[in-house]
């Protein structure tokens, strides 16, 4: 009897350890989620029409713009970052209210970190959301974003597809849409979701991490749709455009792609982070923007391209801040006058801090 008892358990036993050795390290979510909204993208300005925001979240840096660079109107917005760890959104966030208080007619540009290869296996980040441990800070978030009586462009887990964070496409989506339905379900209505990709190809580890990136069935093309949540959890397409890495932006393939993508889908496009970055890999603390060949490059993009609705520079000092920064200063009032007089040209027609603006994105206090 015991031999034939093993006979059973055993084979029983040896086929639970296959069945959970090769299951997709997902965490799943709680089976009931609230019923995603459906409609028109949020806080889109209408075709022609360009939000301009500012970045990021050094109020330093940004004050400076404004006093040195342009003053009236200010930019319709200003970027900052937060994450949903213990403290960080109950810190950050009243700050941030301070200082876009000061600014009527502004908008909120926010990026939420959820984690980097370097702190952790693939997307052990989005596991742990969830898994509900950040719960209490995303119903905090989401009780913040209603506090601030403006429009708030969320991008959670930014550059999803990127090298340095390593997220699994499975449970990005996953966690994007806990994330989505989490805020939803707190009755947030002056938030909008923005989908952001680094803007080069995408990265998918199948090399270095085959038990968290599936094989794709033949012929299936890493691009950045095999992170997309679904229409009905994306309010904007946006991308990351640094320095001149990425070329001619009219013939980058990925460029256009996420262009051809969002105009798919009914989705208006956000530059979401963008700098005229050095990019010769060397640190040189007296570098400044020497010329205006990286902004020809991005306001030509803006300006061709209809979907484009919303551009953000960042406005920095990227090695004084951090002294393993090989980025040099791309603040624009530290460039020559020719830089400075040529952005000022270019910059004017976008949307900034008017009376008008709430009313062009259709957005009611």
């Amino acid at each position: 009897m015991k031999f034939k008892l093993s006979k059973v358990i055993f084979p029983f036993l040896y086929l639970l350890l296959i069945f959970f050795s090769c299951k997709n390290d997902v965490t799943e979510p709680p089976k009931e989620q609230p019923i995603p909204e459906t409609g028109e993208p949020k806080f889109e300005p209408p075709d022609g029409e360009k939000l301009f925001i500012l970045g990021q979240a050094n109020n330093t840096y940004m004050e400076a713009y404004i006093n040195k660079v342009k003053n009236s109107p200010v930019p319709a917005g200003f970027a900052y970052y937060t994450s949903l760890s213990d403290g960080a959104v109950q810190g950050d966030m009243p700050k941030y209210k301070t200082f876009l208080d000061k600014y009527p007619n502004t908008v909120l540009q926010l990026a939420i970190w959820t984690g980097e290869r370097q702190w952790g296996d693939p997307g052990y980040y989005l596991n742990n959301i969830l898994m509900g441990k950040y719960d209490r800070n995303i119903n905090a978030l989401a009780n913040a974003c209603k506090t601030f009586g403006k429009p708030v462009f969320i991008r959670f887990g930014y550059e999803f597809d990127g090298w340095h964070n390593a997220y699994p496409p499975d449970k990005y989506i996953v966690a994007y849409k806990y994330f989505v339905d989490k805020m939803r379900a707190q009755n947030v209505n002056n938030v909008a979701y923005v989908w952001h990709s680094w803007g080069v190809a995408a990265y998918y580890g199948r090399e270095d991490f085959p038990q968290y990136y599936p094989k794709l069935p033949d012929g299936t093309e890493v691009t950045q749709q095999l992170w997309y949540p679904g229409d009905d959890y994306v309010d904007w397409v946006a991308m990351s455009i640094f320095g001149i890495g990425w070329g001619n932006l009219k013939t980058n393939e990925v460029v256009q792609f996420l262009i051809a993508f969002a105009e798919t889908h009914n989705k208006p496009v956000m530059l979401a982070e963008t700098a005229a970055i050095k990019t010769s890999g060397s640190s040189d603390s007296n570098w400044v923007i020497p010329n205006t060949n990286w902004f020809e490059q991005v306001f030509d993009l803006c300006n061709t391209n209809n979907a484009v609705k919303a551009f953000t520079y960042i406005n920095v000092d990227w090695e004084a801040d951090n002294p393993s920064s090989t980025w040099g200063d791309t603040q624009i009032q530290n460039a020559p006058y020719s830089v400075i007089n040529y952005w000022l040209r270019q910059i004017k027609p976008f949307l900034h801090a008017d009376a008008d603006l709430y009313t062009k994105i259709g957005f009611t206090p």
